[in-house]
């Protein structure tokens, strides 16, 4: 005769199992074991690194992937030029780091170090798991030809040709010197940076974004993001256990009031997609806390996950820029039907590069209304 689970069985089964594992990162860290364990199960960097530099430091992508004279011709083709460079830590550790430009904007015949358009918008990028700026170059030339912007683009601590070893703590670092060389080094006015984190990086830009007083932005996109490591092995929490890592949940609580544009697939089998629903909904409480302090009118209050509106912006009813004070217009999301973890960008392209222009239209409107407010 066949046996059956009692009703609650499973779920009984399922809080077991994220007792058991909360329980066993708890010891961890009581043991100082954590941060050992996460950086060995966490990271995974190419085994191969996807770019090189020649005897005078140009960057040169994998010659199995790319030649470099093919690389050279089609940014050429396109009017773009890449140039290398260190990023150094307090700790002597180097940051492998390229800048993605226009050429039309250079003052003279031979590239430079600095930029060539101290207007245009640049977009720190802080790329995924598993892969180096090399390998994520040509995802780089499409934003950077397409939406007429510039990328500083990084690989973080053991990954590419960057020193020192993989850890969350370097995640954290690494960025902050990467931001700090931006403002510092190349001139960048902090309305003019645009955060793009995806998957793993979602961390990195979300911590940056937790401090608006030390690294202010004009702009945050995650791509694909997590919530916390915590999450993606027991699944929802109603608080964050003090051992969680790469915990955007509540980094993005303490974020500043600027665009934001979180995309994921529906069909992401790495990191799912209630993982961005639950980030959307932590940054438009958050958006709306900070518009109510400024005094402006808040016609829709948002007051549970449940009724949380789900912006897309290939849809005619989000086609357009305008800021109507309401905590959802700051926030635009695209949740891409049928899409995975890794593909968004290139198996939809047409409406990738149009959601990430009218993101970059909703910054420059927000940078001239926010100006005119400091103004006024």
């Amino acid at each position: 005769m066949a046996t059956h689970d009692r009703p609650g069985s499973e779920s009984r089964k399922m809080d077991m199992r994220k007792t058991n594992i909360l329980c066993l990162y708890g010891c961890l860290t009581a043991c100082r074991l954590r941060d050992a364990v996460l950086n060995r199960l966490a990271f995974k960097p190419p085994l191969r690194v996807g770019y090189a530099l020649d005897e005078n430091g140009n960057f040169l992508l994998d010659a199995k992937l790319w030649s470099s004279q093919a690389v050279s011709s089609a940014l050429a083709s396109h009017g773009l030029e890449v140039s290398h460079r260190y990023v150094h830590t307090k700790r002597k550790r180097r940051l492998s780091s390229i800048l993605l430009q226009s050429m039309k904007d250079r003052r003279t015949s031979q590239p430079s170090e600095g930029r060539n358009n101290n207007n245009r918008m640049l977009v720190i990028f802080s790329h995924g798991n598993s892969t180096d700026i090399g390998y994520m170059f040509p995802a780089y030339v499409n934003l950077c030809r397409t939406h007429k912007i510039d990328i500083f683009a990084y690989d973080y601590s053991g990954y590419g040709l960057s020193d020192g070893d993989v850890g969350e703590k370097h995640l954290y670092s690494d960025i902050e010197y990467i931001y700090n060389y931006v403002r510092n080094e190349l001139r960048v006015k902090p309305e003019n940076i645009v955060l793009y984190g995806n998957s793993l990086g979602s961390a990195p830009s979300s911590y940056l974004a937790s401090m608006p007083d030390r690294f202010p932005i004009g702009g945050l996109i995650l791509d694909a993001p997590l919530a916390s490591a915590i999450r993606l092995q027991v699944g929802h929490l109603k608080r964050t256990p003090r051992f969680d890592a790469f915990a955007n949940i509540e980094f993005l609580k303490t974020k500043e009031l600027y665009p934001t544009l979180i995309l994921h697939g529906t069909s992401d089998g790495i990191i799912p997609i209630e993982h961005a629903r639950n980030l959307a909904f932590v940054v438009e409480i958050r958006h709306a806390e900070l518009m109510q302090k400024e005094g402006q009118k808040i016609t829709n209050p948002v007051e549970s996950s449940d009724s949380y509106p789900e912006h897309c912006l290939g849809s005619p009813k989000q086609s357009g820029i305008e800021l109507h004070k309401q905590p959802e217009d700051y926030l635009r999301t695209w949740w891409v039907p049928g899409a995975g973890h890794n593909n968004i960008q290139f198996d939809n392209t047409e409406a990738y590069n149009r959601t990430i222009d009218t993101f970059f239209k909703l910054c420059e409107t927000w940078r001239i209304n926010n100006k005119v407010r400091l103004e006024g």
